[in-house]
């Protein structure tokens, strides 16, 4: 048995559709095109750890024992051991060191 055809319900789709446009014609906001990506030149940086991004890597259990034996000798820690690292490496690329 179906309904007919004026007691069905409208799509979900233009329903969505019709409340977008409805908000829109009330609304006094104009939207604003997207902008592209900033650089780092221009992004600013922010304080403590929400404005970071975190990377993991894998490796060799031995190669984590020498890492942190040389935090230990140099009294430092892994992350700023890794991050010194990042920057030889962008140097190496030619690229700012930003890490």
């Amino acid at each position: 048995m179906t309904r007919p055809a004026a007691r069905r319900k409208p799509p979900a789709a233009s329903a969505a559709a019709a409340r977008k446009a409805a908000i829109t014609a009330r609304s006094s906001a104009k939207r604003q095109p997207a902008k592209s990506a900033p650089t780092a030149e221009r992004y600013p940086i922010g304080k403590g750890r929400k404005a970071l991004k975190g990377i993991s890597i894998y490796m060799h259990p031995l190669a984590k024992d020498v890492l942190d034996e040389i935090a230990r000798k140099q009294g430092r820690t892994v992350q700023d051991l890794g991050l010194e690292a990042l920057n030889l490496l962008f140097e190496r690329y030619g690229e700012k060191p930003i890490a």
